[in-house]
């Protein structure tokens, strides 16, 4: 009689543990769901889109040095693994990080935030051959890289990053959106300042240092033509014939630089009545700002200039 009751006993016990206890694997399901995301990208523009709709819910992480092009970049193995353990991976499509069509990427992480303008991407055709780097001379072709330069593709892109938030944070749904429509509100300040502009230059011609505005000249009908100058070098004498050639068909009194050039290129480019003007990609973490600040710095630019060109100072 004594055994049966220890054995009674010894069941209740066991089974009031059970039920007390915490189920482990319950825990970790609600950790993961609540835990602030991670965000890998493979530019600053995701980047910042993504910070913007994510807020406090995610940490965002852009591992690409500085002072470089994020497009020609590639990860060292580690940096690599690093974005196979991200919750999401955001891509910003064809032509950009040709590294991630050669990394094992988890494709249930990976975001193709071009995806749905893919009929509207820009094929380069490869006409440009420069000297940069290591590489010598080489051409560029594929795809253009730098959507959002027009800024109603790069709400799409930020639509894509909102859609994919949802799909695996549904139950923060109701802040993505806010904050999504929001930085759309802003994206469209952006469109209506670069649109300024555009109406600022008229049809003026007007020259691009490099070959990535594609987007923008197709969004707001300029009247560009592009060579392949860094800011950080100086022109060859090459090149200065190649420019005057092009001035004599395409007479431009501006030229958009991606950054700000050497004091010499300033002032052969004035010899010739070409003044400048920095209209940066912001493919990477600015100086100062952010990526919403930095466009609209270029576009005020652009309109002050454009106001000078027509009022024939």
């Amino acid at each position: 009689m004594n055994s049966i009751r220890r054995a009674h006993g010894v069941i209740a016990v066991i089974f009031a543990l059970a039920c007390s206890g915490d189920d482990p694997v319950q825990e970790q399901e609600v950790e993961q769901s609540t835990r602030a995301l991670l965000i890998y990208s493979v530019n600053y523009p995701l980047a910042y889109f993504a910070q913007r709709i994510a807020g406090e819910d995610a940490r965002v992480v852009f591992p690409a040095p500085p002072n470089i092009d994020p497009a020609d970049w590639t990860p060292a193995p580690d940096e690599i693994a690093a974005f196979q353990s991200a919750d999401l991976i955001l891509l910003n499509g064809p032509g950009h990080a040709g590294w991630v069509q050669r990394a094992s990427l988890p494709g249930s992480k990976l975001v193709d935030t071009s995806a749905s303008f893919r009929d509207r991407l820009i094929e380069r055709r490869g006409e440009i051959e420069h000297t940069h780097g290591p590489e010598g001379e080489h051409v560029h072709a594929g795809t253009a890289r730098t959507t959002w330069f027009d800024p109603l593709l790069a709400i799409e892109q930020s639509r894509a990053i909102a859609d994919a938030l949802v799909r695996i944070r549904p139950q923060y749904s109701a802040g993505f959106l806010e904050r999504f429509t929001a930085l759309e509100t802003d994206l469209h300040v952006l469109d209506a300042r670069f649109t300024e502009a555009a109406e600022a230059i008229s049809e003026a011609p007007i020259l691009f240092s490099h070959p990535i505005y594609q987007y923008f000249e197709r969004r707001y009908h300029v009247n560009g033509e592009s060579v392949h100058w860094e800011p950080d070098e100086i022109p060859t004498a090459k090149m200065w014939r190649e420019l005057d050639s092009i001035l004599s068909n395409h007479p431009s009194q501006l030229m958009i630089w991606e950054a700000t050039p050497e004091e010499e290129t300033i002032r052969r480019l004035d010899s010739r009545g070409v003044s400048t003007v920095v209209l940066a990609p912001c493919s990477n973490v600015p100086e100062a700002g952010d990526w919403i600040a930095v466009m609209l710095e270029g576009a005020a630019q652009m309109k002050e200039a454009g106001s000078q060109l027509l009022a024939g100072e």
